[in-house]
């Protein structure tokens, strides 16, 4: 069984060691997401590691990778946090009360976790089909992981020159830690004013390997299918983004992956075995 975990953290320390020693406390750490027991963390609610995220990870299915923008960091605190601890609880509650965060990032990130791995090739799952808390004990349950281009905790905004600064002084860190995820579906969270930053970086990650495809979606919504490996990117909004609304974002995402799967039906079975 591949250390996928272990491999993670090594890369993780490889790039922090990189950092000068003044913003090094600054450095969030991220990947395959906890699955253990909810626990107080300093600020809020967390997970720890349950010590079976790479058991999953191995064996599941599909992997879902974000590849988001980075960690906020308010004025208040000192350092960021470990994003594999982060829970989409609503903050002051505990796992068995199943109330979902206020943050439209997280609520995102719930909606599109739970349409992306219940999604068939027959049967989309709509919007309504599912509730908040259906999303938020799912999010509690499957294996999925998020990494920040940036790895340095920053504002409440980050503008796509300081993201592409960040990402090309580390790209070869963001290249090997994505690389020795192997998501199988990347959903790039970096789309706005029609170019997505992330979605770039994928591209030089995988020289000539991912092709647009055209669904008829509209602008921030494209998929790039990387045939060679099996793998799918989606031009996405960030997961904070307003405009629309959760249901908009739910189905630029879920409904263009659908409209994928229609036409390579056999793309979840022809993964890990």
């Amino acid at each position: 069984m591949k250390d996928y975990v272990g491999r993670n953290q090594e890369i993780l320390n490889i790039w922090k060691a990189k950092f000068p020693q003044e913003i090094r406390d600054k450095f969030a750490e991220d990947g395959i997401m906890n699955k253990g027991e909810f626990c107080s963390g300093d600020n809020d609610e967390v997970f720890k590691n349950s010590g079976n995220e790479n058991e999953l990870w191995n064996v599941a299915p599909l992997r879902v990778l974000f590849l988001t923008k980075d960690e906020n960091l308010y004025e208040d605190e000192i350092t960021v946090w470990d994003v594999k601890k982060e829970t989409f609880h609503q903050r002051g509650t505990r796992s068995n009360q199943n109330i979902i965060s206020n943050s439209t990032f997280y609520r995102n990130e719930a909606n599109i976790l739970y349409g992306i791995l219940n999604t068939r090739v027959d049967n989309m799952i709509c919007f309504h089909e599912f509730s908040r808390e259906d999303a938020l004990k799912f999010s509690d349950e499957v294996v999925f992981a998020r990494i920040n281009c940036k790895k340095e905790g920053g504002g409440g905004t980050i503008s796509d020159v300081e993201l592409q600064n960040a990402i090309e002084k580390y790209f070869d860190d963001l290249k090997d830690q994505i690389l020795e995820l192997d998501a199988d579906i990347i959903i790039c969270c970096g789309h706005q004013q029609e170019k997505n930053v992330i979605l770039n970086a994928l591209y030089k990650i995988y020289p000539d390997e991912f092709k647009y495809i055209d669904f008829g979606f509209g602008k921030g919504t494209g998929l790039h299918y990387n045939e060679n490996r099996n793998k799918l990117a989606i031009d996405a909004y960030h997961l904070a983004y307003l405009t629309g609304g959760e249901e908009l974002r739910y189905y630029e995402v879920v409904g263009a992956y659908y409209e994928f799967l229609k036409q390579h039906p056999d793309f979840v079975n022809s993964h890990r075995k």
